[in-house]
C-alpha cells in the first residue's frame, strides 16, 4: 500500500489537479493542431488555382485530400475502385461545390478542415494515453538513476535495446520496455502487452526476469506464455476528465479481477497495481478498500507526485 495514502480522500483528484490536467491537454492540442492548419492552408492554395470544382477531380495528386473533404475514409479508399472514387467525388462536387459558385473553395476547405479535426481528435485520444505512460516512464527511470541502478530501455522506433545512459526526456514516447537488476534479481517492464494467460492487453507488465530478447518474436512468445515469469500487472488510466473517471475505473477493475483470477487458477501469486489521473470520491473509496484488503497490491494518483514517486520506487525495488 502506498504510504502517502492514509484515507480514500488522499486518492481523489482535486479541482486544481483536474484544471492543470485540462490545461496541459489544451496546450498540447493547440500545438498538434498547427500541422493540420498548415495542411489546410496548403490545400486551399492548390485548389484556389482552379475556377471549376469539377476540374479538381482530374488532378491525381490531390485526390486523397479531396476524398477527405468528401468524407471518404482511408479504409473506404482502399476498398473502392478508382472509377467509383471518381464517381463519388463528382457527385460530391455537384451536390456541394458547384452550388457554392465562386465560393466553392471556401466550401471545400471548410469540409476538409472538418475531416482534419476528426483526425486531430483521434490523435489526441492516443496522445492522452501516451502522456500517462511517458510520465510513468520518466518517474521510473528517475528512480533507477537516483538508486544508481544500471538499466537499459527498448526503443520501439529503433527496435533495439539502448543503454540507460543515453536516455533523454524527449525519448519517453518511444520507450516500450525497461530492464534492470534489483537485489540481484532481473526485472523487465513492458507496456501494453497482450498477456496470453489473461487473453487481454495489459497496460503495465513487470516480469520477474528478462532472460529473453523481446526483439526475438518466437523466443518472447514462449517467454510470455509462461505464467511463472510474471511479477506485477497493472492498469494505467491517463484521462483527466472527471466525467469518464468511473467508467475508466470499472474497465480497469474488471481487467485487474481477470488478472487475479487467471493467475489464481495457475496457483501463481501476482501483484496488481492501479494508477489513474481522474479519481473521484466513490472510486477512491473502492480503490482504497481493495488495497486495505490486499485485493489490490498498490495504487497511485497520476497527478500526485509523491504517490507516483512512491509507486515507481515500489515497482523498481519489488
Amino acid at each position: 500500500m502506498n504510504k502517502h495514502i492514509k484515507k480514500p480522500e488522499d486518492l481523489q483528484t482535486t479541482y486544481d489537479e483536474t484544471k492543470s490536467g485540462f490545461l496541459s491537454i489544451a496546450i498540447r492540442k493547440s500545438k498538434e493542431a498547427c500541422f493540420y492548419i498548415e495542411k489546410g492552408k496548403a490545400f486551399k492554395k492548390i485548389v484556389s488555382d482552379y475556377n471549376d470544382p469539377n476540374e479538381l477531380i482530374k488532378i491525381g495528386n490531390i485526390q486523397d485530400s479531396l476524398c477527405e473533404a468528401a468524407g471518404v475514409s482511408t479504409k473506404a479508399r482502399a476498398y473502392l475502385k478508382s472509377k467509383d472514387i471518381e464517381l463519388i467525388l463528382s457527385e460530391f462536387s455537384e451536390e456541394f461545390l458547384v452550388p457554392a459558385g465562386v465560393n466553392f473553395v471556401d466550401e471545400l476547405v471548410s469540409r476538409y478542415l472538418l475531416t482534419l479535426g476528426d483526425a486531430l481528435g483521434g490523435r489526441m485520444r492516443n496522445i492522452v494515453g501516451g502522456i500517462a505512460s511517458e510520465k510513468l516512464t520518466q518517474h521510473i527511470i528517475a528512480t533507477l538513476q537516483v538508486r544508481n541502478y544500471t538499466f537499459s530501455y527498448f526503443d520501439k522506433r529503433a527496435s533495439k535495446w539502448l543503454d540507460g545512459v543515453s536516455f533523454r526526456t524527449e525519448i519517453s514516447p518511444d520507450v516500450k520496455a525497461i530492464r534492470w537488476v534489483t537485489n540481484n534479481q532481473t526485472r523487465l517492464l513492458y507496456y501494453d502487452l497482450t498477456v496470453p494467460i489473461v487473453k487481454k492487453n495489459i497496460d503495465i507488465v513487470v516480469f520477474n526476469n528478462d532472460d529473453v530478447n523481446i526483439a526475438h518474436t518466437e523466443k518472447f512468445k514462449a517467454f510470455k506464455n509462461n505464467p511463472s515469469n510474471y511479477l506485477i500487472l497493472g492498469e494505467l488510466k491517463g484521462g483527466i476528465d472527471p466525467a469518464g473517471a468511473d467508467e475508466h475505473w470499472k474497465t480497469a477493475s474488471t481487467a485487474l479481477n481477470r488478472i487475479r483470477d487467471s493467475f489464481s487458477k495457475e496457483k501463481i501469486s501476482i501483484f496488481t497495481v492501479f494508477i489513474g489521473a481522474a479519481i473521484e470520491a466513490a472510486m477512491a473509496k473502492e480503490i482504497y478498500n481493495q488495497c486495505i484488503s490486499g485485493e489490490l497490491t498498490n495504487c497511485a494518483n497520476l497527478t500526485k507526485d509523491n504517490q507516483l514517486i512512491e509507486v515507481c520506487d515500489w515497482l523498481v525495488c519489488k
